[in-house]
């Protein structure tokens, strides 16, 4: 019971961090994202680049922040505006008390995150009783969670160590762990040792992890326009990448200090989302994939015990269908 025991604490420190933060939403002359160190989020960067946030009238900062519990307690208490994360992140850290409004979809991983294993162990049952890097309140422990749930197995069959994502890639390179919850390069780097695997990644699980970017309810009611002109400043962003790959690339790759050949290698590992893909993720009402991803992550942390009560869907993305109707 420990490995749970310890999401449950984390869990409980992270909602507690929330509680009596200031509120956002007075004058801002920044726009600050944070994010992880993601090719997903790279289309970030081309908007901000080539001048589109700028000639929208929106003054963007983007920080890299690797732990998605440190950006999200960050915009709640006012330091910065925004925060990238996956969807069912922020539905976690919703159900803990977190104040947010997702505003716009951005990727899906597509073999981009996954389970890497010694070679012995062979499928996922195999985990039981192992030690396994992955880090709690994030993406990769849903993954791991979805994943056990499948084998017939709960967290607290696996020893797990809290690390962050590319810290447990690293760890398992280095031989110190039986397995690791982590993205890619990480992922093809263990798979090229004399004893790792990918066990499963996000090729195999499709919707699991869609990335998106949440603001603070608070600041999105006072800087609608703001949120509003940020959104379509992006996707002129992702035209550009689309008409001039190339160029794209190499802005992302400069940008999160990649080489050139670590980003091709990765590149069919996510999957972009345009305009049109937003719209459809968000729908125009009723059970759309992205209240359906929340409530699916809601209930999985429910039912392991790690909330106490699943988050609204509505809540959390209803900002998000606004935005892509307009």
């Amino acid at each position: 019971m420990q490995g749970f025991l310890r999401t449950l604490a984390v869990a409980g420190l992270v909602s507690a961090s929330f509680m009596g933060q200031s509120v956002p939403g007075g004058a801002a002359d920044k726009l600050t994202v944070a994010h992880s160190t993601w090719i997903g989020y790279g289309a970030l960067y081309i908007a901000k680049e080539k001048g589109y946030f700028d000639e929208a009238g929106v003054d963007v900062e983007l920080k890299i922040i690797e732990a998605s519990s440190d950006a999200i307690a960050a915009m709640q208490g006012g330091q910065i505006e925004a925060s990238a994360s996956s969807v069912d992140n922020f539905a976690l850290f919703s159900g803990n008390g977190a104040k947010l409004s997702v505003i716009m979809s951005l990727d899906e991983s597509h073999g981009g995150d996954g389970i890497v294993a010694k070679k012995e162990i062979a499928e996922l049952s195999d985990l039981k009783g192992r030690t396994v890097a992955v880090q709690k309140g994030s993406v990769s422990q849903f993954i791991l969670s979805q994943a056990l749930d499948k084998a017939g197995l709960q967290l607290a069959d696996v020893n797990a160590i809290d690390m962050k994502s590319g810290d447990a890639g690293a760890a398992f390179v280095a031989g110190r762990v039986d397995a690791a919850v982590t993205w890619q390069p990480w992922l093809s780097k263990a798979a090229a040792t004399d004893f790792g695997r990918i066990l499963i990644d996000t090729s195999t699980m499709p919707g699991v992890v869609v990335d998106a970017i949440a603001v603070h309810p608070d600041y999105l009611k006072d800087h609608k326009k703001e949120v509003q002109a940020f959104v379509k400043a992006y996707y002129k962003g992702i035209d550009f990448l689309k008409a001039d790959p190339a160029a794209g690339k190499e802005i992302i790759a400069r940008n999160l200090k990649m080489t050139p050949d670590a980003l091709e290698a990765t590149w069919k590992d996510v999957r972009f989302f345009d305009r049109t893909d937003n719209a459809a993720f968000f729908g125009t009402g009723g059970d759309s994939a992205a209240k359906q991803l929340v409530k699916n992550a809601g209930e999985f942390y429910t039912r392991i015990g790690v909330l106490k009560k699943a988050p609204d869907a509505d809540t959390v993305v209803n900002a998000g269908a606004e935005l892509a109707d307009e």
